[in-house]
């Protein structure tokens, strides 16, 4: 822990697959270790995993817990039990009214012992229709899931400088994920920041956040384009300095999960029967492909009705064995690690122009040939939204790409082979500057908290 300090502000990229934290003092921004068990302990995984006894852990702890029970404990179907209790319901009566009786209550167990791993709930904040979920028969809001996560981040730093910290400035996509208005989502980070126990919150988009760290010691005349390509959404903004004048923003809603969906789509979901055949003339359900491409969903799809069906599907279809994979990626608990495995082929292929998908565990085994042109193909429409952000951005501040001294990429999805000879097709390649993907726009935004609330 650190001498006592006086900090009382900060500022947070609470980001859809990572956070980081920052805190500035005299135009001086320190990101804080707020995950050290983490191999990069200045950012936290934004996931949590939570036990059959609604015990929560965050960021490398959830993951440890998450593997630790995945090797110790055993992988059972989840069950539905009588409980011996009786509950009230409404019943119609026959005559077009409801009573109340009383029926045994029945509820869904998993005997395996295993929690469950949560992991992209941003990606669901504008969705009026995502109210929350129940786990282990106990119902939690999104605003209560993502409230535990903000919570934990803001501790984490607390215990670091021995103060609390009671204004944040919180990062915001130029666009949120989804088909909601976004003052749902900022209306909903509100009340999450509050939940935390933030007194003071304000809002700044966070490619802005990204700029206000590349600018700090910027003297002379710059106009700079930052490109914030993360695990949720695309940024761009245009910024002149040294006067720190935000000229345009633009954004869309298409990011790292995004690209992981589309591959996932085109290229493995025929492993778990994406194409088969159900009473040799209906097409698979698209609904189970959908859930499973989706991060925070594939880990919700557990429960005895979704298998229930898929067992029902499987004996009906031309295709069982692919269906039985399906089946057995859900009762084992594979997603985080299925996905892991996805995420390394995307990495692998900003290196390589082949690579192979290797999944192998007990009873699921999955190759799959998977090319640089493949990953390209999967995700055309992803690539042309990138152009149209930045050129809307351009076209929003009147200028051309020559006009633009500096290009600023920061994001993980940023450094995807594609969207960097984009972005040198469009800039001279000289101009650009790769910054921190995980912490450039927490220290930014604690540059703009210094100067809302010093």
């Amino acid at each position: 822990m650190s001498a006592k300090s006086n900090i009382l502000h900060c500022g947070i990229d609470f980001g859809t697959t990572n956070s980081s934290l920052s805190v500035s003092t005299n135009n001086t921004p320190k990101v804080l270790p707020i995950d050290p068990h983490n191999s990069n302990p200045f950012a936290l995984k934004s996931l949590l995993y939570v036990n059959q006894t609604h015990q929560f852990s965050f960021g490398s702890e959830a993951i440890n817990k998450y593997l630790f029970d995945l090797e110790t404990l055993p992988s059972i179907p989840p069950q539905l039990k009588i409980t011996g209790r009786q509950v009230k319901v409404m019943v119609p009566t026959g005559s077009g009214t409801m009573k109340a009786d009383l029926v045994p209550e029945i509820i869904e167990v998993d005997d395996s012992g295993r929690g469950r791993l949560i992991q992209s709930l941003k990606s669901v904040l504008t969705s009026q229709n995502f109210i929350g979920t129940t786990i282990f028969n106990q119902f939690f809001s999104l605003e209560d899931l993502l409230s535990l996560l903000l919570t934990k981040i803001k501790t984490n730093a607390e215990n670091l400088l021995d103060h609390h910290l009671d204004s944040v400035v919180l990062g915001r996509p130029v666009r949120y994920v989804g088909t909601g208005a976004d003052s749902v989502a900022l209306n909903r980070m509100l009340q999450i920041g509050k939940r935390a126990g933030f007194k003071h919150i304000e809002f700044e988009y966070e490619p802005v956040g990204a700029a206000l760290n590349y600018g700090i010691n910027l003297n002379q005349d710059q106009t700079i384009l930052v490109y914030d390509f993360g695990g949720g959404t695309l940024d761009v903004c245009i910024m002149k300095f040294p006067e720190s004048k935000v000229i345009s923003v633009s954004g869309r809603g298409v990011g790292g999960d995004l690209i992981n969906a589309r591959l996932l789509e085109s290229k493995i979901s025929p492993h778990f029967g994406a194409k088969a055949l159900i009473n040799g003339r209906v097409h698979f359900p698209k609904y189970f492909i959908v859930e499973l491409s989706t991060w925070y969903r594939s880990t919700l799809l557990k429960t005895v009705k979704n298998i229930e069906t898929l067992k029902d599907l499987q004996i009906k279809s031309n295709q069982p064995r692919l269906i039985n994979n399906l089946i057995e990626l859900i009762i084992n608990d594979y997603g985080f690690t299925f996905f892991n495995t996805l995420d390394l082929v995307k990495i692998n292929l900003s290196t390589a122009d082949q690579t192979i998908f290797s999944f192998h565990h007990p009873h699921l085994s999955i190759n799959q040939d998977i090319s640089r042109t493949d990953l390209e193909s999967a995700i055309y429409h992803e690539i042309t939204a990138s152009q149209d952000c930045i050129f809307e951005a351009l076209k929003s501040a009147s200028l051309q790409p020559a006009d633009i001294d500096s290009v600023i990429l920061t994001g993980g999805s940023s450094q995807i082979p594609v969207f960097i000879n984009q972005i040198k097709s469009i800039f001279d390649p000289s101009k650009i500057i790769v910054s921190d993907h995980f912490t450039a726009v927490a220290a930014g935004l604690s540059l703009r908290a210094e100067q809302l609330f010093s």
